[in-house]
């Protein structure tokens, strides 16, 4: 099954709250935390806003340390940070991690969940990040990677509701959102009409 991701803006959004727990209300969803200039206690002021329910789909890209607190799906390792998931692996729920290069791959395996492989598609949120990528380049870089790991991978990267179910054709497991929901002007609605278009036909 395409599983969808949404990944936070790396600045708040003033709504951010509100839409998350809408979505995670609303949609099975696994949301990755990521917010780089905050410090721990920034973290660990922004998670208890959150109910219990709502922090279970959570995935924590930095501060994994506060996974021992509040009772997050799972943590996403940096790549510097994946020398030492081995010595010191996550005691419960999905470990994570990304990709910019097949080449990187080589050798994955357990304890990964998945990983995020990007970029697709020309960024919605960085200016002049990725390009523009056809359908078989699509299928030729999904096959790039099955060589290397069979761990399922989650495309990133200008992912929006005109492209998704390219990515979901192409054989992608999933698709990380980010721009395409947080810079549009209903968010909620953005994450719905995307859900849509992978589920469609789901249930005939």
């Amino acid at each position: 099954m395409f599983q969808l991701v949404l990944i936070t803006p790396e600045e708040n959004h003033p709504l951010e709250a509100a839409i998350i727990t809408e979505i995670c209300q609303r949609f099975e969803v696994s949301i990755h935390i990521r917010k780089p200039s905050f410090s721990a206690e920034a973290y660990r002021t922004y998670l208890s806003v959150f109910d219990q329910q709502t922090i279970h789909r959570f995935v924590l890209h930095e501060h994994n340390e506060l996974s021992d607190t509040f009772p997050v799906k799972g943590i996403h390792l940096k790549e510097k940070e994946r020398l030492n998931v081995l010595k010191e692996p996550f005691h419960s729920g999905i470990i994570s991690t990304s990709f910019h290069s097949i080449l990187d791959l080589e050798g994955l395996k357990d304890p990964y969940s998945y990983v995020f492989f990007s970029p697709l598609f020309e960024s919605i949120s960085k200016q002049k990040y990725g390009s523009n990528t056809t359908d078989v380049s699509l299928r030729t870089t999904l096959e790039a990677i099955r060589k290397h790991t069979s761990i399922p991978v989650i495309g990133l990267g200008g992912i929006d509701e005109e492209n998704v179910v390219r990515v979901k054709e192409s054989g992608f497991d999933g698709g990380a959102l980010l721009g395409a929901v947080w810079l549009s002007d209903d968010p909620v609605k953005t994450f719905e009409r995307i859900w849509e278009k992978v589920n469609a036909g789901a249930k005939s």
